[in-house]
Order: C-alpha cells, then structure tokens, then sequence
C-alpha cells in the first residue's frame, strides 16, 4: 500500500488522536509542517510521524477506567399552562 506524503487537516488531526484546533495550533508553532496548494491545505505526515516520536511515553500503566464528574441532577422547572378558550 502506498503511503500518502500529505493528509487534509481534519485527516492529520485524526491520524495524530487530537483535534482540528489542536493541529491547528500545532501548525502555527511551526511543530507540524503544512503546504498550500491552491485553496487546500496539506499536512504533510513525515512532520506528523516526527512530532508523534517526540511525545514522551508513558511509563506506569494507564488507568482502567476514567472517572467523570457527572452534575447533579437538577429539579424540572414547572411550566404553567393557561387555559385558554378557543
């Protein structure tokens, strides 16, 4: 299978887990190389491939579950109905 040399943002965003603003950040902080080719904008995946071998790995083991804090429930606000003649 052929590699391509460049992926669309929204591709490259999910190609690195992150979203489209963060890869935008990234591409102003100059950390991930991009190209205009007429109105498009490429993402080039060897600068992607070399930002992803600079993030430090993890050396304990990720959690098994992930707590979220989840509101409370609030009360329903009673609405009034009017009665009204037809």
């Amino acid at each position: 299978m052929i590699e391509p040399l460049a992926l669309s943002p929204l591709a490259a965003a999910a190609f690195l887990g992150v979203s489209k603003r963060t890869l935008t950040r990234l591409i102003a902080a100059k950390r991930i190389t991009a190209r205009k080719s007429d109105h498009r904008t490429l993402v080039d995946v060897a600068s992607l491939k070399a930002y992803y071998a600079t993030l430090p790995t993890i050396t304990r083991p990720a959690p098994l579950y992930c707590s979220i804090a989840v509101p409370p429930n609030k009360p329903k606000a009673k609405h009034s109905r009017r009665k009204t003649r037809h």
